[in-house]
């Protein structure tokens, strides 16, 4: 996951997070009052435990994000861009065993891929919805096999999850 020892690696409510929110209502963060300097890791905490962590860019979640549930297990795993869900989204069971892997675009799973008795199977399948407008990444995304979908790894360097607003 991501390094619970980095040195600027902050809760949301710590007071030295100066936030505004970007046009889907989510919190852009920063470390100075007039918003300029953005920060880049943030963790969740719910009754002592961390709920979420994710990588920030630019002040903006992008990258990924990991979110847990109330025992600390993995619960899911996600690719973002400018806030939002923006390419591969993994969900994992009570052991750790991935149980679905999806391509999502601002938040819309365009496909979904289960492991069922042992066979992937497409849950969700792409209807060229965006057609054109879809970004070149999520078409090379849509492009892999069920299995490859499913055995992707994420890569906190990824260069198409870096959102800068102008």
């Amino acid at each position: 996951m991501i390094d619970k020892n980095a040195e600027l690696r902050l809760e949301d409510t710590d007071d030295r997070l100066y936030t505004k929110n970007d046009s889907n209502g989510f919190a852009v963060y920063f470390l100075d009052k007039e918003c300029k300097e953005p920060f880049r890791e943030i963790y969740v905490k719910f009754k002592d435990a961390i709920e979420s962590e994710a990588q920030y860019k630019n002040g903006y979640k992008n990258g990924i994000e990991y979110i847990y549930d109330s025992d600390g297990n993995l619960e899911q795993a996600n690719e973002n861009k400018g806030n939002v869900m923006y390419g591969v989204s993994k969900e994992y069971d009570e052991d750790g065993n991935i149980v679905n892997a999806s391509i999502v675009f601002n938040n819309e799973y365009l496909k979904s891929i289960e492991l069922i008795d042992g066979t992937f199977q497409e849950t969700t399948s792409y209807q060229d919805k965006f057609g054109e407008f879809l970004p070149d990444y999520l078409r090379e995304l849509l492009s892999l096999s069920k299995e490859e979908l499913f055995n992707y790894e994420f890569k906190p360097d990824n260069p198409h999850l870096n959102y800068s607003k102008k």
